[in-house]
């Protein structure tokens, strides 16, 4: 994992304070989430002194890996993630004067960060998992890859400070609530804000920040002939496997997070056709269909399959698991407050060179959030856009749901002239643009990690094709058709194939859609999901935390509805959401801030 921070003075001919590169140094400790003794660094600035680039990494020596920071006469570049042409981009970002010109289309999962005698500039892939955050303040453009890091060095110019308070922009936060990410630009820093997807900053000394968007893809109608069908996958079939040959330079075997689900089945067959070596690995119950579809996905591929298994024979009265305090302690951290402790999010561990990959960001695919939206009428796709930005109102304070009538209202105009492209585009900026941020960034400190369901072209190719279509799931079966037959044989899980199930065939092809059937979860722990368990020693110690914590965590959740959902054990309801109010009390109280809990492990039943 690389970190940078890239600083310009507004005015011409200003130095920028030693104060700032004192606090970047001491922030970073806090901001970078591994130990202090496997963090390198590296930094430039120009001869003027009005503009710099700081960056960090934990990541060793190696041939294909970047070094911090590269550079020219005058220039120098960073970038987060990865690119599928190193050399040749790399060449082209330090050479061309617009960031966007290269970065549009580009192949690769990445931010990049360039500072030269004529000030910084960031950017943005489309599909934003390498976020930019940004701020200005005091005569000072600040742009850099941890949020909490942007902030500390703003709050250091702002209080002479070198190791400042944090100021959390408590109402920025009701976003999380609803859902467990933020559904727009925000962050939970006072100040700072996200990069858009598929942007550039640019801060030029004695000139104002500019940032601009760059165009996204043309949407094409959808064929209708099944040749026409076939043939409009293609280019999509080929930029993703173009995506997936990198991982094929490392010597060692690429390991695939294989749950034998739709996403990790159709990244098995991009790797297959891409002839990358690679190993499937899962976790989970022996009876649950992710293991016994990866199983299938391993044996036609012919490759090795691991399965761990989370509770060995016969001990499956209880399920032991981490402290949730704890686990929020490490989800804030790592996650910078802006994704929920629901989430699971890798721990830091010692870097291992074994390159991996998953089914992360299949959904695009499918239609963002089209992909499970059965009501298509115009009156239901303005409601499911109504639910992203305004859910769980019932326990919001008035204050709070105001907030989200308002930002709801930005997109009202846009989705009642097309709902399903609203659907696709929130799911792309927000869901992977936000969300998936912080489970991307732990991965990255730990291996080479690649995701080609990301990649810049990748994703570019896929919003070529129109978000009605690809919530059919056609197109994505069509791509595994293309690339792996075999893998198309093999039964989804959970639910059929939305075409299968919206166009059941009375006669002709009726055999060949009974053989796509899906396999049921069976037994007692096929679909258990502790996080959503109801046991009342369990919920106490959510309850405590929530209610106990600070108070200002009420400026966005009503006290009593909170109490009352809390108290409620029989429900179903606002399971999710607990968590959610958990992480952010936790987030509130500071306590993040401070060594990891040590705290005993929590059992839960396991219901029969």
């Amino acid at each position: 994992m690389r970190v940078y921070l890239a600083l310009s003075a507004r005015r011409g001919r200003e130095r920028l304070a030693p104060l700032l590169f004192e606090a970047a140094h001491r922030a970073v400790s806090e901001a970078f989430p591994v130990p202090a003794d496997v963090i390198s660094a590296d930094s430039w600035t120009a001869p003027g002194g009005g503009a710099a680039l700081l960056g960090w990494s934990n990541e060793p020596e190696h041939e294909l890996l970047p070094g911090i920071l590269t550079g020219r006469p005058g220039r120098v570049l960073g970038y987060c993630g990865y690119l599928t042409d190193p050399e040749r981009d790399t060449d082209a970002l330090l050479a061309k004067d617009d960031l966007g010109d290269v970065t549009a289309e580009m192949g690769g999962v990445f931010s990049a960060f360039r500072a030269g005698d004529d000030g910084v500039a960031a950017a943005t892939a489309i599909a934003r998992v390498c976020p930019v955050y940004h701020t200005e303040t005091r005569g000072v453009r600040i742009a850099g890859s941890r949020a909490l890091l942007v902030h500390l060095v703003a709050r250091a110019l702002e209080t002479g400070l070198a190791d400042p308070s944090v100021d959390i922009a408590v109402e920025a936060l009701h976003p999380i609530v609803r859902h467990g990410f933020l559904t727009n630009d925000d962050t939970p820093f006072r100040g700072v804000t996200a990069l858009p997807a598929a942007s550039v900053l640019e801060a030029v000394p004695g000139e104002p920040t500019v940032v601009r968007r760059l165009p996204l893809p043309r949407t094409g109608p959808a064929p209708r002939e099944a040749a026409a069908r076939a043939k409009a996958v293609r280019p999509l079939a080929e930029s993703l496997v173009a995506a997936a040959e990198p991982l094929g330079r490392h010597r060692e075997a690429v390991t695939l997070a294989l749950s034998g689900g739709r996403d990790s089945r159709l990244m098995a067959a991009a790797l297959s056709a891409a002839g990358v070596r690679f190993e499937g690995s899962t976790h989970g119950f022996a009876d649950e269909p992710d293991v016994i579809l990866g199983r299938r996905v391993a044996a036609a591929l012919g490759i090795e399959h691991r399965v761990s298994l989370a509770v060995p024979e016969p001990s499956r009265d209880t399920v032991a698991i981490q402290h949730p305090l704890a686990r929020a302690h490490h989800i804030v951290r790592m996650c910078e407050g802006m994704n929920s402790a629901y989430e699971r999010v890798n721990s830091y561990r010692e870097y291992s060179f074994v390159p991996q990959t998953s089914g992360s960001g299949g959904e695009t695919f499918r239609g963002g959030f089209l992909y499970d939206q059965d009501d298509i009428s115009a009156d239901g796709l303005l409601a499911r856009v109504r639910l992203i930005f305004r859910a769980a109102e019932p326990i919001m304070t008035p204050e709070a749901n105001a907030l989200a009538a308002a930002e709801h209202a930005r997109w009202t105009d846009r989705a009642e002239r097309d709902g399903f492209d609203v659907l696709d585009k929130l799911y792309l900026f927000y869901r992977t643009g936000r969300w998936i941020v912080g489970s991307h960034s732990a991965v990255l400190m730990n291996s080479p990690y690649y995701h080609p369901f990301f990649d810049n072209r990748v994703v570019r190719d896929v919003l070529a094709l129109p978000p009605s279509w690809r919530r059919s799931e056609e197109p994505f079966f069509l791509l595994l058709r293309e690339l792996a037959p075999a893998l198309a044989l093999i039964p989804p899980e959970g639910k059929r194939w939305r075409f299968d199930r919206e166009r059941r065939p009375r006669l002709v092809g009726r055999r060949a859609w009974r053989a796509r059937a899906t396999l049921p979860a069976v037994g007692r722990t096929a679909s258990f999901n502790w996080r959503l368990s109801r046991d009342e020693a369990f919920r106490r110690v959510l309850t405590e935390q929530i209610m106990d914590g600070p108070a200002n965590l009420f400026d966005l959740v009503d006290r009593q509805a909170m109490a009352d959902v809390l108290a409620d054990t029989s429900s179903r309801r606002w399971l999710k959401q607990i968590w959610h109010v958990y992480t952010l009390s936790v987030l509130l109280s500071g306590a993040w801030r401070g060594p990891v809990p040590k705290l005993p492990r929590v059992r839960i039943p396991i219901p029969e």
